[in-house]
């Protein structure tokens, strides 16, 4: 080779490997910030290529780096290609998202490539040691070689498929190398005149880690337009959300207001002028009721199911037990409007709520609801504190998800004792079991999620934030010896920190 074309190669080597090194640390850098594994897997992939065209230059003056790559240590060289190459193909995995279209071959080539790159490191320690040269070289030249070129061949095929534009960025840059490569070995091979071998090897190296870098630049591109069109989307699905609740808000007030019409029609035909005073004073309660009934953490269905069970016993001409049901109707507004203004109640005022919600819920079961409240003299009912409203959802669960569908006797007891320092409640029911109340459910062809439990959960997760308690609950399913189920129990415990 002429001086001319060994200036020139000592050129092209320089560049090729100060861009390597660049590309790194540029590509390090990317990764930091983001932690996108495409760019961790294309620094590595780099610098072992730039370590790679140290390792092998001539034109380092260093002898300690001439005599370590001459001797044994040879071998090294063609693991460091082995490895660089090992990177190259998880590069194109995560630039590609391979994954996600192809997740079967993905999987099959990466755990191959770990495997080559692990027996290429045994083999390559083995032919160190014993100084056998000639073994690894046969393993990389007869081996390796051509499992790779297979490899490149298949992952190009398969990247050809890949139903977008990144692909385009892989394959021509694969190419591109690719046939310098052999242009470069062809004329190792023939000995061929003219321009250094090796000239070409480094021409395609810069061609193709031009045409990645373009294509690592687009894939950036592409994540930032995909981040903004999906903060797009969160910002129209929240104003759907907000559109809808807006609507389902108006949808209530239109029927509370209907079902105070009928209410009042119904009071004006059966005994006008008796029920006026009480008329005047409830319309006064369901006027509050109306503008906090997202506050009150009540359903809202109960209200017009209460109202219409009390306007049954107009229609039906039995005033005392109208007026009797109505009057607890009224305290049980009250109390749920009083408990919506302030974040905490007693225990005995929960339970007393709790007790008026049976009462007028039971109407609907014809009273066939058996209620007890068993509660420890141990206890201070009083001085235990707890959100407003917090049992409600449990109870509302208890009769029509267990309750509702079972027949026979049935009954929610509520047991307060104190263990140990701590307020412990229980609510006990004797239905039909979370299991089969699913089971009924998914059956229906209209189909409601509860969120009561999880409201309650949060409440209570915000009450222990900000009162520096250790509230908890938890729910389990009862069987008999047959593992047939008989009911279900929540279990609170108000422990202080």
């Amino acid at each position: 080779m002429s001086i001319e074309q060994t200036r020139l190669a000592s050129m092209l080597w320089g560049f090729v490997t100060s861009g390597l090194m660049i590309f790194f640390l540029f590509s390090f850098l990317v990764y930091i910030q983001s932690r996108q594994k495409t760019f961790l897997f294309y620094a590595f992939y780099n610098i072992l290529l730039a370590i790679s065209l140290i390792y092998n230059s001539p034109y380092i003056p260093f002898s300690l780096i001439s005599d370590f790559r001459n001797g044994a240590y040879f071998p090294l060289s063609w693991f460091i290609q082995i490895v660089y190459n090992t990177f190259l193909f998880f590069f194109y995995f995560e630039f590609l998202e391979l994954k996600k279209y192809f997740p079967r071959y993905a999987r099959i080539l990466s755990r191959f490539l770990l495997f080559l790159s692990g027996g290429s490191l045994l083999l390559v320690v083995f032919s160190i040691y014993f100084r056998e040269i000639s073994l690894y070289r046969n393993y990389f030249v007869y081996g390796f070689l051509p499992l790779i070129s297979i490899l490149v061949l298949t992952a190009l095929y398969v990247t050809s498929r890949i139903p977008n534009r990144l692909k385009y960025f892989i394959i021509t840059g694969v190419i591109v190398y690719q046939v310098f490569a052999y242009i470069a070995l062809y004329k190792t091979m023939t000995l061929a005149s003219g321009v250094s071998p090796i000239v070409y090897f480094y021409i395609g190296i810069i061609i193709e880690s031009t045409i990645f870098m373009l294509g690592l630049g687009y894939k950036v591109k592409l994540l930032y337009l995909e981040k903004i069109l999906a903060q797009e989307k969160i910002i129209e699905e929240q104003q759907a959300n907000q559109k809808l609740r807006e609507n389902h808000r108006k949808e209530l007030e239109s029927q509370l207001e209907e079902k105070i019409a009928e209410l009042k029609e119904a009071l004006r035909k059966n005994e006008a002028e008796k029920l006026h005073s009480l008329t005047l004073s409830f319309e006064s309660e369901i006027s509050l009721l109306k503008l906090d009934a997202l506050r009150s953490q009540m359903n809202p269905h109960f209200i017009f199911n209460a109202l219409n069970s009390i306007k049954a016993y107009l229609i039906d001409n039995n005033k005392e037990k109208a007026v009797y049901y109505l009057n607890k109707f009224a305290k049980l507004i009250r109390k749920i409007l009083e408990s919506s203004r302030t974040d905490s109640v007693s225990l005995e005022e929960e339970l007393e709520t709790i007790e008026l919600y049976l009462n007028i819920e039971n109407i609907r079961f014809n009273n066939t609801i058996n209620f007890l409240v068993n509660s420890s003299d141990k206890v201070n009912l009083n001085t235990t504190k707890l959100p407003g409203l917090i049992l409600q959802p449990f109870i509302e669960n208890a009769l029509w998800h267990g309750l509702m569908l079972k027949e026979g006797e049935k009954y929610i007891t509520i047991d307060v004792v104190s263990n140990n320092g701590i307020t412990c409640l229980t609510i006990t029911d004797n239905g039909i079991g979370r299991a089969k109340a699913k089971e009924k459910s998914d059956k229906k062809s209209f189909k409601k999620e509860s969120l009561g439990i999880q409201f309650a959960q949060e409440r209570l997760n915000f009450f222990n934030r900000k009162y520096n308690t250790a509230y908890s609950f938890s729910i389990s399913d009862l069987y008999d010896e047959n593992a047939v189920a008989i009911g279900t129990r929540v279990v609170f415990n108000f422990l202080m920190n």
